[in-house]
């Protein structure tokens, strides 16, 4: 037997009776309610006479008080005639409503009412008489038999009303007697059947018991072996793992956590996880909160920041990367916290070098262009310089040196562009992107006209972001570029930039919109854009450019998206937007991790 079954039987056990216990109680409260009614008929008999006896009362009073007026002459003995006439109104209304639905009564009442109102009559005529004929005998003897006929028919509706009230005295005698006794069997069968029942659901509940101590005492193997299979598995994986209690104290670390913090398993067992953990800032070296604690405050997974450095307890110190999650329980209660970490410290320098790679990569693509810019300009002051040697005229030697002015001018204007690529501020500065876009632009010109492709330039207004230049130029080139080369010989690029509005997940700031008018992108290339090493180009891309771009921008909390155009009737080919936040949270501490995706 299951769990699940052996559960049903407790609760059949413990409802059932429940269940038959509510039922004798409603047939109690059913036998009780018909005694109830019968006794409120009782009541309602009772009622009913002591209304008839009230009645005749009054009646009686009425026709004392007439006579007192018939013998005296005195009106002052109408007293009692006059008080009386409204309470006997009364009391035949009320009889009337509570003999609702028994016509006997009710006609019994009607004839005794129509009595009264021929003795009312006679009374009325008496009273109207002269004074000097109030005592005749005649009169006086008719008066007695009228109101004899009314004592009549009251008593007749009293006896009446008697003989109902014994009638229901003696059913309910009756009733009780047979509810007493029904009650007694239903007590008998109920407790005889509880009895027998429970008896056969106490024994099943019992072998029911013995077979799920039996199998949790195989549950109860079967985790061990898994915890077993669990902690060889966790000592064997590559990354580090420490697991802490609710009180954030170590119950376990695996191998290549020991390594890492220089601690060993059995040293660690209990003590505080800061204790054996201890984090700092790379770069300001102070102290990193401890990831139990604000697992435990956040109740969510949570992850350590860039540049966080592990201290081994013999002081050598990793780069770590690492994540912690609470552990819950299934009442979902928090019971501990664990965290991996692994060391990062030869991937940081490696990805570090893919970054300076993929600058250089990007000065030697410009590099031929840049020579021919800055060539040109330099032939033509050379050219200029001669023809100054030999001119006598002084506004044709004004003109010349003008000329060589301008060409000058340009030659400084492109190396300070391609300077500006290495230079960066040591935090972030204003950066107009028209400007900065202009600046990527000059440098790509040559290939530009050199392939016949037409830029157009839809700069709505000025867009100020914060931000670090040299990176941002860098993004910018290798999406310029790429449009240039999906372009083509003869294509078209259109640039646009403009301010956006604050949205519910992010600020104010920027959105910058490149489109080619060329083949655009596969869906399986547009899965792998923004990986490491991935590229369309073949032999002529590192496909390290769009994976260091989309680093950067997230790191000045900005996103760009890649898609193929569809709202441009001419450009039908990739469309990339970029948005870059008007204040960033970028520092110089997070540049070496620009790369991250």
């Amino acid at each position: 037997m299951n769990l699940r079954e052996f559960n049903r039987i407790l609760r059949q056990t413990l409802f059932l009776p429940i269940l038959l216990l509510l039922a004798l109680a409603g047939f109690a409260a059913w036998q009780i309610m018909r005694s109830s009614a019968s006794v409120r008929a009782i009541d309602r008999s009772d009622e009913l006479s002591a209304q008839i006896v009230e009645l005749e009362k009054l009646i009686i009073d009425q026709e004392t008080g007439l006579r007192g007026f018939q013998l005296t002459g005195d009106p002052k003995m109408l007293a009692p005639y006059q008080a009386a006439i409204d309470p006997i109104n009364h009391h035949f209304d009320n009889l009337h409503q509570l003999m609702a639905g028994r016509a006997k009564q009710t006609g019994r009442l009607a004839e005794v009412r129509d009595r009264y109102q021929i003795w009312l009559g006679l009374a009325e005529g008496v009273l109207n008489k002269d004074p000097a004929t109030l005592n005749d005998p005649q009169l006086n003897q008719h008066g007695k038999q009228l109101m004899d006929n009314v004592r009549t028919a009251l008593d007749d509706l009293l006896q009446a009303e008697s003989r109902v009230r014994k009638r229901r005295s003696d059913a309910t005698l009756i009733l009780e007697r047979h509810e007493f006794a029904a009650l007694v069997l239903a007590a008998l069968v109920v407790g005889v059947f509880l009895g027998l029942f429970t008896r056969s659901r106490l024994h099943r509940v019992s072998r029911a018991y013995d077979a799920t101590l039996e199998e949790l005492e195989r549950q109860a193997e079967e985790i061990y072996e898994r915890r077993q299979w669990l902690q060889t598995t966790l000592e064997s994986i590559g990354d580090a793992v420490i697991a802490c209690n609710n009180d954030g104290k170590i119950e376990f670390m695996n191998a290549v956590a020991q390594s890492l913090t220089g601690w060993t398993g059995q040293e660690v067992l209990g003590r505080p996880l800061a204790e054996v953990f201890h984090i700092v800032n790379e770069e300001t070296r102070e102290e990193v909160e401890n990831p139990v604690e604000k697992v435990f405050r956040q109740q969510t997974v949570v992850g350590l920041a860039n540049h966080t450095v592990l201290i081994s307890r013999q002081g050598k110190e990793y780069v770590i990367d690492d994540s912690a999650a609470p552990i819950r329980a299934q009442d979902g209660d928090t019971r501990g916290v664990v965290l991996v970490f692994r060391d990062v410290t030869e991937a940081r320098r490696t990805e570090a070098a893919l970054i300076a790679g993929e600058k250089l990569a990007v000065a030697g693509r410009l590099a031929a262009s840049i020579a021919h810019e800055i060539h040109n300009p330099l032939d033509s002051v050379a050219n200029l310089h001669f023809l100054l040697a030999s001119e006598a005229d002084s506004e044709k030697r004004a003109e010349y040196i003008q000329l060589a002015q301008q060409e000058l001018g340009r030659t400084m204007q492109i190396s300070r562009t391609l300077l500006s690529l290495y230079r960066e501020p040591k935090a972030p500065v204003p950066v107009d992107l028209e400007e900065l876009a202009d600046g990527v632009l000059l440098l790509l010109e040559r290939r530009l006209i050199q392939q016949g492709i037409q830029v157009e330039r839809d700069f709505s207004e000025p867009s100020l972001v914060e931000g670090f230049p040299a990176e941002l130029r860098q993004v910018f080139t290798n999406i310029f570029v790429n449009a240039l080369e999906a372009a083509g010989k003869g294509g078209r690029i259109r640039i646009r930039i403009e301010p956006v509005p604050a949205e519910e997940l992010r600020g104010t700031g920027t959105m910058v919109e490149v489109t080619d008018s060329g083949p655009g992108i596969s869906s399986q290339a547009g899965e792998n854009l923004f990986q490491p090493f991935f590229t369309t180009k073949g032999e002529n891309g590192t496909g390290l450019g769009l994976w260091v771009s989309n680093g950067i921008v997230q790191k000045h909390g900005g996103t760009i998206r890649i898609a193929n155009s569809s709202n441009d009737a001419d450009l039908k080919g990739a469309c990339v937007r970029v948005y870059l936040p008007a204040h960033t949270l970028a520092s110089t501490a997070t540049r070496a991790t620009a790369h991250v995706s």
